[in-house]
């Protein structure tokens, strides 16, 4: 009996340093899995080539549904007040992109028109600080064109008072 475990304890001792190398082997072996799939996944990121602006905005379009639009029946057209165009930053985290808008103003009558020009500096600033927070998202559809027309009719009545501002139109949009 004392042959056999003497036996057992020297295939213990032979049998450890054999697991060591295994698992040292193994462990190698994980390893390289690992850089291998990290490898493959900075070249998929690195070498695939990002959408362009086109595929972005056709993707946009693609995407929105058709917004229907009212005019008024109103034959009697007010004062005009065309503003300077406006070309800003848009907040694009994607891309950089800026917008370049020219603005037309119908005002009530000539004392709203004295009154906007008085304020035109609060009005431009307002504008300016409503443009540079779009994203080309945003304003790039039809739907997205009317809401930041919307945010700047309410914007303006605010600081021209109700009932002065009849309607705002683009007469220039230009997204790049």
């Amino acid at each position: 009996m004392a042959k056999k475990e003497e036996k057992k304890k020297a295939e213990g001792k032979e049998a450890a340093p054999q697991e060591k190398g295994k698992s040292k082997l193994l462990i190698i072996i994980i390893a390289l899995l690992v850089l291998i799939i990290m490898a493959g996944a900075a070249a998929f990121f690195f070498l695939l080539p990002a959408p362009s602006d086109e595929e972005i905005a056709k993707e946009i379009e693609k995407d929105e549904a058709p917004v229907a639009v009212t005019y008024s029946s109103d034959t009697e057209v007010g004062v005009m007040m065309e503003l300077q165009p406006f070309v800003v930053n848009l907040a694009d985290p994607k891309a950089k992109h800026f917008l370049k808008a020219s603005i037309t103003l119908e005002l009530k009558d000539d004392q709203a028109k004295e009154l906007a020009q008085k304020l035109l500096p609060r009005i431009r600033n307002d504008i300016l600080m409503l443009l540079t927070s779009q994203t080309l998202e945003d304003v790039i559809s039809i739907e997205g064109k009317v809401r930041l027309k919307d945010e700047i009719t309410a914007r303006l009545n605010r600081i021209i008072g109700p009932g002065k501002l009849i309607n705002v139109y683009f007469s220039q949009f230009v997204v790049q």
